[in-house]
């Protein structure tokens, strides 16, 4: 088996493993247990958290494998009852409330990753693109300028430094339970979780996602889980019981306002170990938009930033802290039918932070309604920009309403298994429309808003398979996902082709394309550009299985995911969780992403490129790993 060369790093990452593994396990049990404080007379105080070491290898073939993460992980929580039946410190009369709690979470993370800098380089980007040979036809200067952009030890040691750390606290609120209605109140940075799906967002999208780290593979709980990778927002969120309305029970409404503190969904790209598997399409020497031809007019040749002063996946056009311009709002109702149906009907207007697998437009260009026009006010306008190094073109995250509805229902009688149901209707999404031209029209198509139907089937059922364990049942959980693009228009073949191109756009045509495959400046008018075509229908299947040995403290989970759209690209996993004590917990992991078209099923990263949206065979190729972690719990 090669491994691959990375400076002598080697014997350091397992020297800070073990020097991990033994902070972790040094010091008594009694010493590290939840700390409880009642005699300061300020109420009912209790700090917990743990202390946590994870590594990661990766498999890019059966032939080769890399170290890619290890990340050292510290988090302290607090749980604070201020007030206890209407008693604030269990001293002072406060009419009105009966419960008062603080809730502070806090995590710090250090992943030595990039002070090693191993060469964990790709071989091809998303797009097939030869990372290690296309560009052979530049310069020495150049050439070695992008191949320092493609390694950890290329990155800015300013870079690497924000990449390496984090410094959050991540959750930190008031709980308030009135006494005289029934309305109970939390206000502060927080997470809110809606839904009835594992692993992949419908309801579940309130909270932006951080898919920086490690995608969304950190699953699944107890040990993790997407607690980890929401990214909290300052909310006041609402619960009003209502008790029974005629035959619905336990009927409540719920309702939250993100008063402006919201941003998109955090990515990264190359060479970052777990990003968007492209270099950055804005500032990369070779292929960037900032870099290519259409900036030749700004100062230095090259361009700085997007219009509007906005961010790519960091900053729209709006002012983030103003509750006008940047307000997300939610509400659901909640209850249960005679029958036994639990269900939620929900409505949430938000902006778009494109992390559900919608392949989304994320920036948008000025459009040109003369096709035929070379000089028009639209493109003197883009000129005059690029003069002043602004690539003609914004980030958008657009206000998009969402109407949903979940439930679950426990059918005891025939089938013992809860089923359970998420669906949900997106009103105006973005996507590229190449039959809309652009001030950069050979690269950066216009952009149309669609509506999109989501949703999942599943279920859930502990069932005795005495073979497996024979003394506690097995739980079989099952999901089917699907994502249907409404009046989604038919696409010609040829409009790689600028003449085809803007006859297609003089006529009014209509074609969506994803944007994991834009052309670059590099690739402008080339066949190789403009796959990605969006598909009416896409589809995912999940099925996991988890049970317990040993009293619990052995829980050992399968699961896997297939797209039956898509090449049958897949996903197997198996982990286990190990508790030594209450307090040391050990797991072990590895996920194989499977391609059938691939050598031995082992997705690697290839120039066959596949655009599918879930993420199993485009993000993720290439990517299959082995894990092992150990937490210490406080």
């Amino acid at each position: 088996m090669e491994v691959f060369r990375s400076r002598g790093w080697f014997g350091k990452l397992w020297f800070v493993v073990g020097t991990s593994v033994v902070a972790a396990l040094l010091g008594s049990e009694s010493a590290f247990a939840t700390i409880r404080l009642h005699d300061l007379g300020l109420g009912k105080m209790e700090l917990s958290g743990n202390i946590q070491t994870q590594n990661i290898a990766r498999q890019r073939d059966i032939r080769t494998y890399s170290f890619i993460q290890q990340r050292n992980v510290f988090r302290a929580r607090v749980d604070w009852d201020l007030l206890r039946g209407g008693k604030l410190f269990d001293k002072f009369e406060i009419p009105g409330v009966r419960k008062s709690k603080v809730f502070m979470l806090y995590r710090f993370a250090y992943d030595s990753i990039y002070d090693y800098t191993p060469d964990i380089q790709m071989r091809y980007d998303l797009r097939g693109l030869d990372l290690e040979n296309a560009f052979d036809g530049e310069t020495p200067a150049k050439r070695a300028q992008i191949e320092r952009s493609l390694t950890l030890a290329g990155l800015p040691e300013r870079d690497r430094d924000a990449y390496k750390f984090d410094n959050q606290l991540r959750e930190v609120y008031l709980d308030l339970k009135l006494g005289a209605i029934p309305l109970s109140l939390r206000i502060g940075r927080q997470q809110v979780v809606w839904g009835e799906t594992d692993n992949f967002r419908m309801l579940d999208r309130v909270n932006p996602l951080d898919v920086s780290w490690h995608m969304v593979q950190e699953l699944p709980p107890p040990m993790f889980g997407w607690d980890e990778i929401r990214r909290p927002l300052f909310m006041i969120k609402g619960l009003y019981d209502l008790g029974n309305i005629g035959p619905i029970s336990q009927s409540f409404v719920e309702l939250f306002w993100n008063p402006g503190d919201w941003y998109p969904a955090k990515v990264a790209f190359l060479p970052r170990p777990w990003g968007i598997p492209i270099m950055d399409p804005l500032t990369n020497p070779w292929d960037g938009a900032f870099n290519s031809a259409f900036c030749t007019t700004a100062p230095n040749g090259r361009c700085t930033r997007l219009m509007n002063d906005t961010r790519l996946f960091a900053q729209g056009d709006y002012n983030r802290w103003d509750p006008v311009e940047n307000s997300q709002i939610g509400v659901r109702f909640h209850g249960y039918t005679p029958q036994g149906l639990e269900f939620t009907l929900n409505y949430l207007h938000q902006r778009w932070s494109g992390d559900d697998g919608t392949n989304s437009a994320p920036v948008m260009a000025p459009r040109v309604f003369d096709v035929e026009s070379t000089g028009g006010p639209e493109q003197i306008r883009a000129q005059k920009l690029i003069e002043q190094g602004i690539f003609p073109a914004e980030y958008i995250a657009p206000y998009i309403n969402t109407v949903g509805v979940s439930a679950n229902y426990s059918d005891e009688t025939h089938t013992q298994a809860v089923f359970r149901l998420e669906t949900i209707l997106d009103f105006g999404i973005p996507f590229y429309d190449r039959g809309k031209k652009t001030v950069a029209d050979d690269f950066l198509p216009g952009v149309s808003e669609k509506n999109m139907w989501k949703g999942m089937i599943g279920f859930d059922r502990p069932t005795w398979i005495r073979l497996v364990n024979n003394k506690t049942t097995v739980f079989l959980s099952g999901q089917w996902f699907w994502h249907y693009l409404m009046n989604n228009p038919d696409c010609p073949d040829n409009l790689w082709d600028p003449d085809a191109r803007r006859e297609f756009q003089k006529n009014g045509g209509h074609c969506l394309t994803g944007g994991l495959d834009l052309p670059s400046q590099e690739r402008v008018l080339s066949k190789g550009a403009f796959r990605d075509k969006i598909r009416d229908w896409e589809t995912l299947v999940t099925f996991a299985a988890f049970t317990f040995y040993r009293g619990g403290s052995v829980i050992p989970v399968i699961g896997y995911a297939i797209d039956p759209v898509n090449r049958y690209s897949s996903e197997f996993f198996w982990t286990v969780d190990y508790f030594v004590t209450p307090s040391i917990a050990l797991n072990v992991a590895q996920r194989f992403f499977i391609d059938p078209t691939a050598e031995n099923f082992i997705s690697s990263d290839s120039d066959n490129p596949n655009f599918e949206s879930w993420g199993l065979n485009s993000f993720s190729r290439g990517r299959s790993e082995t894990s092992l972690r150990i937490t210490y719990n406080y």
